[in-house]
């Protein structure tokens, strides 16, 4: 992996009880089109989203942040238009909401989780950078960041940490990026999750491609962010990924969506019960039932997996829409539909 240094500018079994919602957004309630009116930072737009953008750089305007439609899977996303210059960066952030949520936290709940949808792109010549970070309450340490450069279409582990703890180099604590060799698939999906321990300062990172439902990485690394109170969680697009690119004359559309962040317990990243198209809909009855699973949706199920709560598998076999639950024990399952298009829906149901 190659290392970078930035400069601060500003799979466990889950865990149903105490984990607790901090903030999620899927940009279903939104309206079509421009997300805020001003690009200053000032005043929020369209779900309390405030925009930012250097009036200076190329493509530095409301309408570079939009709401658009993507497709019958995702739906509304967010789309923020890059620069088509070296300088230039666009945020959008929901303030400084983390602070109270994180300090009126359930007891126990010291792992904050950020998961979101990205979409890779086409090829294309942009050096623009999609990103998102989780910063501590003085912008000074980076908890635990994601970056992806849409022409390599490489990704970036960004974290307060020190290099000999991740990947055995030589370095102080400060805020790394670790740049993966393995490149993420154009025009795709993929779901990325990672956590930060508050206690230990452990942060964890996985990528799913939603496509195949594929989990592309899958690691933990000491961070050294233990301690540190979590503050500004925002989404950026950076004109180009650092200071040795000198040239970019083309802006990229960077799609962003299913934005969550979590307090909890334990690591439970794109856990089974979360790794859901909120979007999808998938309609399973009764719940509870005795005998039968049924499904109604207009789209083509190609598969149906049953969980229970320990995470294991049970074989179940689907004919008709139907799945036959009668030999089941009686307990809580986890049902995940699989469609045609490759994209998921799981829900919980009770077997009487």
């Amino acid at each position: 992996m190659k290392k970078i240094l930035f400069t601060c500018l500003m799979a466990a079994a889950p865990s149903f009880f105490l984990a607790q919602s901090v903030y999620s957004d899927n940009f279903e309630a939104l309206t079509i089109g421009n997300l805020g009116t001003d690009i200053t930072g000032a005043t929020p737009g369209q779900g309390g989203w405030y925009t930012t953008a250097a009036t200076a750089a190329a493509n530095s305007a409301a309408s570079n942040f939009q709401i658009v439609a993507n497709n019958a899977t995702h739906g509304k996303v967010l789309s923020i238009l890059g620069s088509a210059g070296t300088t230039g960066t666009k945020q959008v952030n929901q303030n400084s909401k983390l602070v109270s949520v994180w300090g009126s936290r359930t007891a126990g709940n010291d792992v904050l989780q950020y998961e979101f949808d990205v979409f890779s792109g086409a090829a294309t010549a942009s050096q623009n950078t999609g990103r998102i970070y989780l910063w501590d309450s003085v912008a000074n340490k980076c908890l635990i960041g994601f970056a992806f450069n849409m022409t390599t279409k490489q990704h970036t582990l960004i974290a307060y940490s020190n290099p000999a703890d991740v990947n055995g180099s030589t370095g102080e604590d400060g805020n790394w990026g670790y740049t993966f060799n393995q490149a993420l698939n154009a025009n795709t999906w993929y779901k990325i999750g990672f956590a930060w321990d508050s206690v230990s300062g452990e942060i964890s990172y996985k990528i799913i491609d939603e496509s195949t439902g594929q989990t592309v990485l899958d690691e933990v690394y000491q961070g050294k962010g233990m301690g540190a109170t979590p503050d500004l969680a925002n989404i950026q697009v950076l004109a180009v990924p650092n200071t040795t690119v000198t040239s970019n004359t083309v802006a990229a559309n960077v799609l962003f969506d299913n934005i969550k962040l979590k307090a909890t317990d334990m690591v439970d990243l794109l856990a089974v019960n979360d790794v859901t198209n909120s979007k999808l809909k998938v309609s399973m009855y009764p719940n509870p039932t005795s005998d039968f699973i049924k499904f109604d949706t207009t789209a083509k199920i190609d598969a149906v997996e049953l969980y229970d709560l320990s995470g294991k598998s049970v074989d179940v076999q689907l004919k008709n829409n139907e799945v036959d639950v009668r030999k089941l024990q009686k307990g809580v399952y986890l049902v995940k539909v699989k469609m045609n298009d490759g994209s998921t829906s799981t829900n919980k149901i009770i077997k009487e």
